[in-house]
């Protein structure tokens, strides 16, 4: 819980530098965090060359030390003079917080805060119904979403670049070439997603293998992978189209659309297709496909008619 401060700093300064352009920073401070907390994790569990033998709380703790280290990075990073989000300019110029920049973003953040939550509560029902089909079931369920992260993180640098380029573009009143910037990322994405089907599809059993040696297990996440290579290509595509939106300010059309696709469409498909039809944990791989096809043809609509270009914030 002490670390989540230091997450929260980090977090907030990480995004700011993204929206100015700065993208190699997060790179940078979550490269650093995880590699000390995968070597700490080594070191402080078991005890290795001389280190106690801490179990948990050597977990713990190596998880903290990488957020407090990423956290001073990112502080760090606002202090340099030749940083476009730079402390000493602002001081120097005597630059305040003003009464209108806090209503701008009050009026972005509420729809984003909200978006979140009803999300979370939509992964937490589908979390429950997946841990009601046993244990074998769960665990395949559980690497079948780190694998599903995998993708999500292609997507998610893309949309990171999307909104930094798209909000520049908006910014200097140069809509078509956000336009152009947003459709440019989506064909990334959609090549990287074609490339990680064939991935997945060829190398399922192999990398379940990597973490199970029952074959009964395997073969459940060999099934799931079968329904994973789809939610893919409409993960990665509709992930960079809502960053497209979210960078022009359309923070309250992206909450409708999640929470309607995530808190609802996923969780009724899980609940359709894993108790009535009796499909088990296939049954709520169909709602993660159904909530992520639901989220890429909202973000999609919306993108090509093209209002999103026109609003002020």
């Amino acid at each position: 819980m002490g670390g989540m401060i230091f997450n929260c700093i980090q977090m907030g300064i990480n995004a700011a530098q993204r929206g100015a352009g700065n993208t190699k920073i997060t790179m940078r401070t979550n490269v650093t965090s995880n590699t000390i907390n995968i070597l700490l994790n080594y070191l402080l569990i078991n005890g290795r060359f001389g280190f106690p033998a801490l179990g948990i709380r050597g977990a713990a703790l190596a998880t903290i030390s990488g957020t407090v280290v990423a956290c001073i990075m990112s502080v760090a990073s606002i202090f340099k003079k030749e940083s476009f989000l730079s402390i000493p300019y602002i001081l120097e110029q005597h630059i305040r917080p003003t009464l209108s920049a806090f209503l701008n973003l009050i009026k972005v953040a509420y729809s984003v805060f909200f978006e979140q939550v009803l999300m979370r509560i939509g992964f937490m029902l589908t979390a429950i119904m997946a841990a009601d089909q046993g244990t074998d079931a769960m665990a395949a369920h559980q690497v079948g979403m780190n694998i599903m992260a995998l993708s999500f993180a292609f997507g998610d640098g893309l949309q990171a670049t999307a909104v930094a380029l798209i909000g520049r573009s908006l910014g200097s009143g140069d809509p078509d070439l956000a336009k152009e910037y947003g459709r440019t990322c989506r064909l990334i994405g959609a090549v990287i997603a074609v490339c990680l089907v064939a991935i997945y599809y060829f190398g399922a059993s192999g990398l379940y293998h990597l973490f199970f040696t029952e074959d009964h297990i395997v073969a459940i996440g060999v099934q799931i992978m079968h329904v994973i290579i789809f939610v893919v290509i409409f993960q990665i595509c509709q992930v960079i189209y809502m960053g497209c939106l979210r960078g022009a300010g359309d923070t309250l059309y992206t909450a409708v659309a999640s929470m309607i696709s995530v808190t609802f469409i996923r969780t009724i498909i899980s609940y359709f297709c894993g108790y009535v039809l009796g499909w088990g944990i296939i049954g709520i791989w169909m709602g993660v496909l159904g909530d992520q096809v639901s989220r890429f043809v909202f973000a999609t609509v919306r993108f090509r008619q093209g209002k999103w270009v026109k609003i002020k914030i």
